[in-house]
């Protein structure tokens, strides 16, 4: 931290040095050469002239938009430019700061104006009256609008609206991975783990929901989190956007709304990531931006250095790019961690000083006690790189793109935890030791521990250290070819992979005996408990046993398409075929208790001695003793080896999935309004197979999709879109396990289906966008979406001990968007964005359980709100988002034991980041992200009682930017 205090100060100073002036900064942009300004409008030009040059521009309240065709291809001469524009729409353009100001030309002006009166004659304005418009710069056209911003229509006279983020790879508010960057869009939220964003929910629907797209091909990143609850063990299939750095990535595409002529597979909306774009560079000429930045966090003495950089060539009809990505960095997040809650057996605890009915609810199981009930530690170690690489050609009529990417990911955790492990993982005493007593309990209105103090209660301490790799790598060949001046053929094809190896993780468990009180007390931050035993003591603790587990998972996608467009005047044709092939394979091994009846029989020495044992003191509360996990596995794992006989049936299985599809659409197009109407028929065949035997079920089914949106302006300033679609999106392979596995709480198994079938909604949504006046854009939608084939369980009919998943139930989802854009000067900009979503479905396990609730995954509320100050040399950004609590897991398997609901409370997220111009090719940036150092909480049970609750600390940041 003193460290962070001082580069602060010394950047305070630098900046009261900054003695360049506008002037420097405006001649530096003259260096840019070309700029291409081609609109059918006034305020088209000057838009395209604002995004290429960074110059804020404000019209008059009483000037209306001039339709005549502009078209500029030349030297970045922004006072010729303003001539001609002026010229030729017969408007007065004055230039203050940074700023361009239009009006309407006076009188005086024209006649005074010989090359005015020269002009051409211009169609009569349009009759209906438009108020004040700003237009900001989009920050896109060149290598010094390096701060990214978020375009809220890209197309606006298409009729699904795209919104599009560019990041550049130095962008100036900087992020950790694009997750963060993807807050800055409504209707967008994520789920964190060690205080970084991991995956992302889209008006409200969680990441399984999302299609993300990397470079036009579908593609899924999978690496995992520390904690169980977050999904270690079960990735699904949501896009893990800490798997590749953000540094590798220029652009980002959103979009909410469907047509056929896209991807199936986004319930929730489409997510399309760019690693190149050679519109972003207008010079012909070499490009070079390279980044390293410095960074510390509250939990961590050992700082992180990351470093990026990213080379772009524009030469005639060639486009060349080179990126790289190194980040080296040390996490910790801590807090206290459950299990799960459980009704227990309470078998011969002594329970005599209780009231008596405390003691009924006790023999009745009717009690939930906390498994687990640990402090915890997470360290993860991180090893990033990545680099991308892509070949652009564009023709006169025909052009094609290459783009590769590879990331790896390595990760060395290290867990500690301090925890009961008795009956259930609780504190009562298991086996045949001295049993446990409880003294004083306290439970709520859900029967809900709340207080307790144990005499003898059963403590463990767990020593976890896990290796971790992903590797991922991608390449696509995309092109268009014009075989006539009407008819276009374009083309994908693509290749991805993604490796997940765990060949180490190992869990080392010390028992011990003590009086513990633990006390969930709802006015706590988090649980807090406390032990009657000298915790750093080696001889109050004993080894107990060694859990090993190996885990390798592979996704391979591959993918093709082919499409014909042909435009006739205002009408467009577009048909295509697409293949993809999708598979998943995972397999787990593991040997537990090892070593378990040796150590508490006497058959191996359970004490521990100086070079196995470890003061474990990261935690802010209280230290305790660990081991030494890689002195105790060179002292008892050097032989054990993990091989076939050691697969895990449950987690250990494949689904080869084949889809193909073909689309028509058409569309018709005008300047006042658009439409597009289109089918699309989806097939799919499923083939699930077992690890061991290799035995495969397959499956097969087919869907036709059908989208037809509508746009229309309203007046030069406003318009309204109307979407109506369908859609899909394959179930996560997890429900397709084809183990045979025991159920938990009642007496029978679960067995596989392999004839699921994909989620499917209809959707409807109304949208509203335009200029408030001319400080203020607003963005609004309302939708409703209806989903079929949720995941419920069913009893078989020929064997009621039967259960297995089905597609049953029905939800509907049913929200808004707002997006408001405000700026209360050239300077400074607001941005509020809300989304609220609401749904209902029925959770029901056969004909014993039913529970209407949320969708899972889906926040009611979602809200992020910024406020920018951008000058040439100097900016500033301070960005708060916000999630309301969701449900993360309704579980059936362990109803009647285990709690059946799982989630996450609501949760904010406040950062702050500057960039400093040093000089024009120097930056400084400087940050702190998660500045309020906010709690993650999960809750357990509709009550919501305390269940995680973890913390990672503030990130201070520190990055210098070159750009050549």
């Amino acid at each position: 931290m003193q460290r962070v205090s001082g580069l602060l100060l010394l950047l305070c100073l630098c900046n009261s040095q900054l003695s360049f002036s506008q002037q420097a900064i405006t001649t530096s942009n003259s260096d840019e050469k070309l700029v291409t300004v081609q609109a059918k409008d006034l305020f088209g030009s000057l838009k395209m002239l604002s995004e290429q040059t960074g110059e804020a521009v404000f019209f008059a309240a009483d000037l209306a938009n001039i339709s005549a065709d502009f078209y500029y291809f030349g030297d970045n001469d922004l006072t010729s430019i303003i001539r001609l524009i002026a010229t030729h729409y017969q408007v007065n353009i004055e230039q203050l700061e940074d700023s361009l100001i239009v009006s309407q030309l006076t009188i005086n002006a024209v006649e005074n104006d010989k090359s005015i009166n020269n002009a051409p004659s211009l169609p009569e304005k349009k009759d209906i009256p438009l108020e004040e418009v700003i237009i900001s710069a989009s920050s896109v056209q060149t290598k010094r609008a390096r701060r990214y911003s978020v375009n809220n229509d890209v197309n606006p006279d298409d009729a699904v609206r795209v919104e599009s983020i560019s990041l550049m790879n130095a962008a100036s508010f900087a992020t950790n991975n694009l997750a963060d960057s993807l807050l800055n869009v409504a209707g967008i939220s994520a789920s964190y783990d060690s205080a970084e964003a991991r995956q992302v929910a889209m008006r409200g629907l969680s990441g399984d929901f999302i299609h993300v797209a990397l470079n036009g091909m579908q593609t899924l990143a999978i690496h995992g989190s520390s904690l169980d609850s977050r999904g270690q063990n079960e990735r699904a299939i949501a896009f893990d956007f800490n798997v590749l750095p953000s540094e590798l990535f220029e652009k980002v595409d959103i979009v909410k709304e469907y047509s056929v002529v896209q991807d199936s597979g986004g319930i929730a909306g489409n997510i399309n990531l760019y690693t190149s774009s050679a519109e972003q560079l207008m010079d012909e000429e070499s490009q070079l931006n390279t980044m390293f930045e410095y960074s510390q966090t509250d939990f961590v003495d050992e700082p992180t250095y990351r470093g990026a950089f990213s080379w772009q060539y524009k030469r005639r009809h060639w486009f060349y790019m080179l990126g790289g990505s190194v980040n080296n960095k040390v996490t910790q997040e801590q807090g206290y961690n459950t299990y799960r809650w459980r009704h227990l057996d309470i078998a011969s605890t002594d329970i005599s000083q209780l009231s008596t009915d405390i003691q009924q609810k006790l023999q009745a199981q009717e009690v939930y006690f906390p498994r687990g009930n640990r402090y915890s530690i997470w360290n993860n170690t991180i090893k990033q790189q990545g680099v991308t690489a892509a070949v652009h050609y564009h023709g006169d009529n025909f052009s094609h793109k290459l783009d590769w990417l590879y990331a790896e990911l390595n990760n060395q955790k290290q867990e500690y935890h301090l925890s009961t492990r008795g009956i259930s993982s609780s504190a009562l005493v298991a086996g045949s030791e001295q049993p446990s007593k409880i003294t004083q309990l306290e439970i709520d209105e859900h029967d809900y521990l709340r207080f307790a103090e144990f005499e003898n209660a059963q403590i463990a301490t767990e020593s976890r250290q896990i290796n971790k790799t992903t590797q991922f790598s991608q390449l696509t060949w995309r092109g268009d070819y014009w075989l006539s001046a009407k008819l276009k053929l374009n083309w994908l094809l693509g290749s991805s992979k993604n490796e997940l190896d765990v060949p180490k993780d190992e869990k080392v468990f010390l028992k011990g005996f003590s009086n513990l009180t633990t006390d969930y007390s709802p006015q706590l931050a988090h649980p807090h408990n406390s032990y009657g035993m000298d915790l750093q003591s080696s001889r109050q603790w004993q080894l107990d046993e060694i859990d090993i587990q190996a885990n390798q998972s592979l996704i391979e996608q591959q993918q093709g398409n082919i499409g014909f467009s042909y435009q006739h005047g205002a009408t467009l044709w577009q048909f295509g075929i697409q293949y993809k092939r999708f598979v998943d394979e995972r397999v787990q091994k593991q040997q537990d208790d090892l070593y378990k009846r040796e150590f508490n029989t006497g058959l191996l020495d359970s004490a521990l001695d100086g070079e196995l044992s470890k003061i474990v003191d990261y935690y802010k509360e209280v230290s305790w003793l660990g081991v030494n996990n890689s002195n105790v596995a060179k002292r008892y794992l050097t032989d054990i080896r993990l091989d076939s006989g050691d697969i895990l049936d449950s987690q250990s299985y494949s689904l080869e999935r084949i889809n193909s599809a073909a689309w028509l659409q058409y569309e018709y197009q005008q300047d006042d309004y658009s439409v597009d109407l289109g089918i699309r028929i989806e097939h799919f065949d499923e083939q699930v197979y077992h690890a061991k035997n290799f035995e495969s079920k397959n499956s097969c089914y087919s869907r036709p999709l059908f989208s037809a949106n509508f746009r229309h302006a309203l007046s030069a300033n406003w318009q309204a879109r109307l979407n109506v679609s369908e859609n899909l999106t394959p179930v996560a392979t997890k429900y397709f396990n084809p183990t045979k596995q025991p159920l938990s709480g009642i007496t029978g198994y679960e067995v596989s289906n392999t004839a699921l079938s994909a989620y499917e909604s209809q959707q409807f949504t109304l949208q509203l966008i335009g200029n408030v006046d001319s400080h203020t854009q607003l963005v609004s939608s309302v939708y409703a979406k209806k989903l079929s084939g949720l995941i419920n369980y069913q009893q078989l009919a020929d064997d009621k001990n039967l259960y297995q998943r089905v597609n049953q139930a029905t939800a509907w989802v049913k929200g808004i968007d707002i997006d408001l854009t405000h700026h209360l000067q050239p300077h400074i900009t607001l941005n509020a964005a809300y989304s609220y979503a609401d749904s209902e479905r029925d959770y029901r396990f056969a004909d014993m359980f039913k529970y209407t609730g949320q969708l899972e995954g889906l926040s009611k509320h979602v809200a992020n709100f910024s406020v920018d100050y951008q000058q040439p040399t100097w900016g500033s950004r301070l960005q708060l988002n916000y999630r309301s609590g969701y449900i993360s897991e309704i579980n059936y398997q362990q109803i009647w034991v285990d709690q059946f609901e799982t989630g996450f409370l609501p949760f904010k997220r406040i950062n702050w980041s500057a960039y400093f111009a040093l000089n024009d090719v120097l930056e400084l940036n400087v940050g702190v992200n998660n500045l309020s150092n906010e709690y993650y909480r999960e809750y357990a049970g509709q009550h919501h009682a305390i269940y995680n609750t973890t913390q990672a600390g503030r990130q201070y940041y520190l990055r210098f930017i070159l750009m050549l």
